[in-house]
């Protein structure tokens, strides 16, 4: 049901945990290695009525930590890992136990995925979106939406902003691309794709402002 791409490397599945239906995990090596991550609905099948998920990540020396979620209105999405969520050292245990290599801490991350509610899910969401932007306002610890050298009351980069909202864009619709009849070269996407990211969108900036966008820089 999904899979994720770390870049440069192959596309891997995120396997259902034993015993746990609504729990996916996989384990990625070299995370002291890692920038970004893409995780996608494969396709095989959608979210039941009513329902997403959330997408944690266990990193050495971080424990467990909410990156982002999924829902059938946007099935893929890239988050930014550098800097924020790795970094060095042991962990915790939510979706199982990571293997720590002999003498030392293990450089692999657990990425996993837990299925839930879409209410649960879009209130944590607006959660981390907070925090984000809690952290985008604040120059002393990041400059993601905010002018260098600006106050917390500095407005939002246009650029960085702009660039931001096509990446959601991008990240919302790109599951829905479908190849041209007649075997022509190109991809068209349902308008009701957009339509439907476009509420989405409307919805969360009424709710989150724009801190929900770094959730997946």
């Amino acid at each position: 049901m999904f899979a994720f791409l770390v870049p440069g490397r192959l596309v891997q599945p995120v396997n259902q945990l034993p015993e746990a239906p609504g729990r996916f995990a996989a384990q990625i090596p070299d995370a002291q290695e890692l920038n970004h991550v893409a995780v996608f609905l494969t396709g095989q099948a959608p979210f039941p009525e009513g329902y997403g998920c959330t997408i944690h990540l266990e990193a050495p020396g971080k424990g467990w930590q909410l990156i982002g979620g999924l829902t059938n209105a946007k099935p893929s999405a890239i988050f930014r890992l550098r800097g924020t969520f790795i970094p060095s050292a042991a962990s915790s245990t939510a979706f199982g136990n990571t293997p720590t290599a002999a003498g030392g801490a293990s450089s692999t991350a657990t990425l996993g995925i837990l299925c839930e509610p879409l209410e649960s899910v879009e209130a944590q969401l607006a959660a981390l979106g907070q925090s984000a932007a809690a952290v985008a306002a604040n120059p002393a610890t990041s400059t993601a939406l905010v002018t260098t050298g600006g106050s917390s009351n500095s407005a939002p980069d246009p650029v960085r902003l702009a660039q931001l909202v096509g990446k959601n864009l991008f990240n919302a619709v790109a599951g829905f691309a479908q190849p041209l009849p007649g075997g022509q070269a190109g991809q068209w996407l349902p308008f009701e794709a957009i339509e439907r990211w476009y509420r989405e969108f409307e919805r969360k900036l009424r709710t989150t402002g724009v801190g929900f966008l770094l959730n997946s820089d």
